[in-house]
């Protein structure tokens, strides 16, 4: 008896929006918003804060050494990456880390999601924050981090160190740089 209301119900929705213009998903309908709000601030001249992610920057090292590459420090949050070598460089609230371009998983490549500050895994839909830490998605480790220094306006990725947080907690925290 209720499924049959329910579907009169639905049967005069329909009617009585016929003429009614196509309906948008709640997705699309928040994508426009965020657009719409960007391309005006950008109208404004307001330049793009801390809520607005950076779309991800291809890099090549400044230098290279057997194991070591030399990066530029990073002058704001967002994610840089060099394809040639594996490494994601992430800088995000006042530190900077290095990561495998390599899901932790099985070696997928990762991507930059900016529209949701996230570093995701295609293949098995995991999503890590911007520190490496898994943040949903398939149940994995964290996101494997190199060792890195700062020197000056560098960043130096030791690329034979890598850190897995499951093997050495302390070594995967260290592995990180103030910035700012």
């Amino acid at each position: 008896m209720a499924s049959e209301a329910t579907a009169l119900r639905n049967a005069a929705h329909e009617e009585d929006c016929s003429e009614c213009p196509l309906a948008v998903d709640r997705r699309a309908f928040l994508r426009g918003a965020a657009l719409a709000a960007a391309a005006t601030l950008a109208a404004l001249g307001v330049a793009p804060g801390p809520a607005f992610a950076e779309g991800v920057r291809a890099i090549t090292p400044w230098r290279s050494a057997v194991a070591q590459r030399t990066y530029r420090l990073p002058t704001a949050d967002g994610v840089s990456v060099d394809e040639a070598n594996d490494v994601i460089i992430a800088r995000w609230q006042g530190r900077a880390y290095a990561f495998s371009l390599k899901c932790p998983h099985r070696g997928t490549r990762l991507v930059w999601h900016a529209d949701e500050t996230r570093i995701f895994c295609p293949k098995h839909k995991a999503r890590f924050r911007p520190d490496g830490a898994h943040d949903s998605g398939r149940s994995t480790r964290d996101l494997d981090r190199f060792e890195l220094r700062r020197q000056g306006d560098e960043l130096i990725v030791n690329l034979d160190a890598l850190r897995r947080a499951n093997d050495d907690v302390a070594a995967w925290r260290a592995a990180v740089v103030q910035v700012a």
